[in-house]
């Protein structure tokens, strides 16, 4: 059967596409490349290209990275047309883009590599994520620059403060300033928990995963709506590479041992959310402080122990979250004594040791 797929490159202002076609004999031919406005207006320029070139007697694939929100109406709009939408997350693009040792890096050969994916991969098709995730997302990215802009203001009134003479009237400004963001951030935050509580299925899953000490509901939210519920995610692996928790390591020369750290080219607004969260997690719970404190007695650096306590918070978050289960706070201590165990059970007496060795030495007479 004919596949026709075009692999689309999204920007902020524009796009740019790559129309391929592999015929049934499985020759793969290229039937256009084009660049459009990344606006409603590109979007129907884009729709009626597309039907100039291709078949009606096959089904469309659209191929795309998830980069940003400036992929989120293209796909609405692809969706809601009937073409079959893969949105695929960066990790895999980047990989896939490495594999065919592309020298150069442009749009034209992103769009071109995302067209050839989408033919020689059976890739997930994409559905838009529910209202209400759509939602919470939205508010939570509103939080967050809310709660970057008070930072800001709270600074220049620190500096202010501090001047010889501070000006009153400015003084006054950053001070309603000041009142009027906090009141839009507690204003956000009670909206999404209204939301949350409005949504049997999603505050079961939130009530159960908020039995995490550390854990509350604001954090816990963020991560599921910036995950969209997870819905792209197949494994673990996958989700610590999209939080930009993935560790890399750089070396140098002949250096054997680079430094690593974490690559920080994922969803920044999920590994925000798990910020504080982790510093109550080391202090209520003992397998994240002793996970902290490996981490602190290898590396000497506080911020790594705490970035190693995210992490494995956001795993934790999805395990509980896909499981549909609430959190058992002694399971780790449990799979800790069963390794213990386990190491007891395997490890030879000094009986059986003072035996071995009796038999080695008369084997060897």
């Amino acid at each position: 059967m004919k596949v026709q797929n075009v692999g689309i490159d999204v920007a902020a202002k524009d796009f740019r596409v790559c129309l391929k076609i592999r015929q049934e004999n499985g020759e793969v031919k290229i039937k256009g490349s084009r660049k459009f406005q990344n606006n409603p207006k590109g979007f129907r320029e884009l729709d009626s290209w597309l039907r100039k070139k291709c078949s009606d007697e096959n089904p469309v694939y659209a191929t795309m990275e998830a980069t940003g929100v400036y992929y989120e109406s293209l796909a609405y709009h692809l969706y809601d047309f009937g073409y079959k939408v893969h949105v695929l997350l960066p990790n895999k693009v980047k990989h896939y883009m490495k594999f065919l040792n592309l020298k150069s890096k442009t749009d034209k050969l992103e769009a071109k590599a995302l067209a050839e994916l989408g033919l020689i991969q059976q890739l997930p098709l994409w559905e838009p994520p529910s209202p209400v995730l759509r939602k919470l997302k939205g508010l939570n990215r509103e939080c967050t620059a809310l709660t970057e802009l008070n930072t800001l203001v709270n600074n220049r009134l620190h500096a202010e403060l501090a001047e010889h003479e501070s000006n009153k009237d400015t003084v006054k400004r950053l001070r309603q300033q000041q009142r009027l963001i906090e009141k839009q951030i507690n204003q956000v935050k009670s909206e999404m928990v209204q939301i949350c509580s409005e949504d049997e299925k999603l505050k079961q899953a939130v009530d159960h995963i908020t039995t995490v000490k550390g854990l509350g509901i604001q954090s816990v939210l963020a991560v599921i709506a910036e995950t969209d519920g997870f819905s792209q995610i197949k494994n673990k692996s996958q989700l610590v590479s999209y939080a930009g928790y993935d560790v890399v390591e750089r070396q140098s020369g002949s250096s054997i041992n680079g430094k690593t750290r974490i690559s920080k080219k994922g969803n920044r607004h999920i590994r925000r959310a798990l910020h504080f969260p982790a510093i109550t997690a080391v202090k209520h719970h003992e397998e994240f402080r002793d996970l902290y404190e490996r981490v602190y007695e290898r590396t000497k650096v506080k911020m790594k122990g705490y970035v190693a306590v995210q992490r494995k918070l956001l795993v934790l978050i999805y395990t509980l979250y896909k499981n549909g289960t609430a959190y058992d706070r002694n399971y780790f201590k449990t799979r800790k004594s069963v390794k213990e165990v386990g190491r007891a059970l395997s490890l030879p007496t000094l009986d059986d040791r003072a035996k071995n060795t009796a038999s080695f030495g008369r084997a060897n007479l």
